[in-house]
Formats: structure tokens, C-alpha cells, sequence
């Protein structure tokens, strides 16, 4: 299809900016990425995809909106968590059965979650990285920074089989704040 006129990411020269996309694929399963003005590197990392509903052989299942709800800020202990996140270090919070997100024992589990996922009181350049608890975290990020910014990103995750979630932060240290949108069957 032809560009459109909305960015799904907006910078200034020198800046790390993360963001979620979510993309139509044109044909053959291809995206077009498109850069305005300047020069950039661009790292495209695929978290999932999605169905039309139209292949019988397609799994999946469908996601439950949630007022958003605080489920942990580093800044005040909320989730379990009294202190930011220093440099190379993990926490596991729990998310089912926060926040409006069911047991992992509901009738209908939950899989993955959306959550706007937040750091501040960032001390040097970094990243956080957003994983199921039952593996390592991954090479891609969700957010990146540096000293003295607070960044917001929305995250889409699949939850361990616990019903947790992993945060890995690469650098410095941080606060993380996480709320939650909303969970997929």
C-alpha cells in the first residue's frame, strides 16, 4: 500500500528510540520502512504476529482490555520491588493475578499481556529488556535510554508459565514502573 502520513517513531539526531509497531504486511509478507530526513540504523525486532481469522490452522486467542493498573514501581515498592534495577541485574515480577490479569489456574489462562512499561531515574545509557520468566532475556530491547530520561513503551510479552514476567536492565540502574492494559488467552 502507499505511505502513509502518520510516523510511528519520531527522533532527533543522536537519540535511541524504541517503540512498538504494529504492521499490515504487504505482499509476500514484506514491510516497507520509511525514514523522513538524515540518515538512520533501524533494528526491527518480531515479537508476534497476528491472524485475520481466515486460516483454520492459525492459533491464537483473543485479548481482554483491563483498566490500566499499576502492578509495579520500583520507586515505592509496589509489585514487591523497594529499589531500582542496577546494571546487569533481573527481577520477576508477578503479573497474573494482578492488576485484573486471572490466575494462571482461570478456566481460560492468560499468555501474554500488554503493559506500558516505564523507566526513571536512570543513572548511565541502557536498556531494559521485557521476557517470559522461564527463559533468558533476549538481545532485543524495549526501551532504551539515557541518564536522567524517563521513557515510556508499550510491551507485549508472553507470561511464563508462573504467571511472571522478567525485566533485565543492561546498565546503570533504574526505576521501573509497569502497568497493565489488558491479557491474551
Amino acid at each position: 500500500s502507499s505511505k502513509p502520513i502518520v510516523s510511528n517513531l519520531n527522533f532527533v539526531g543522536g537519540q535511541t528510540v524504541p517503540n512498538r509497531v504494529e504492521v499490515k504486511l504487504g505482499t509476500g509478507g514484506q514491510i516497507d520502512i520509511f525514514n523522513a530526513a538524515g540518515s538512520v540504523q533501524v533494528i526491527a525486532d518480531v515479537n508476534g504476529w497476528f491472524t485475520d481469522g481466515s486460516s483454520p490452522t492459525a492459533s491464537g486467542g483473543m485479548v481482554t482490555g483491563l483498566t490500566p493498573a499499576r502492578i509495579l514501581d520500583t520507586r515505592n515498592g509496589t509489585g514487591g520491588f523497594h529499589a531500582p534495577v542496577g546494571p546487569g541485574a533481573k527481577i520477576y515480577p508477578q503479573v497474573a493475578t494482578n492488576g485484573g490479569v486471572p490466575a494462571m489456574s482461570y478456566a481460560i489462562p492468560p499468555r501474554a499481556v500488554v503493559l506500558n512499561v516505564t523507566v526513571t531515574n536512570t543513572t548511565a545509557p541502557s536498556d531494559l529488556r521485557i521476557f517470559p520468566s522461564d527463559v533468558n532475556p533476549p538481545n532485543a530491547s524495549d526501551l532504551n535510554f539515557v541518564a536522567g530520561q524517563t521513557v515510556p513503551n508499550l510491551v507485549v510479552v508472553k507470561l511464563g508459565p508462573d504467571g511472571y514476567i522478567g525485566i533485565y536492565n543492561a546498565g546503570g540502574s533504574t526505576d521501573v514502573i509497569v502497568d497493565v492494559l489488558g491479557w491474551y488467552n
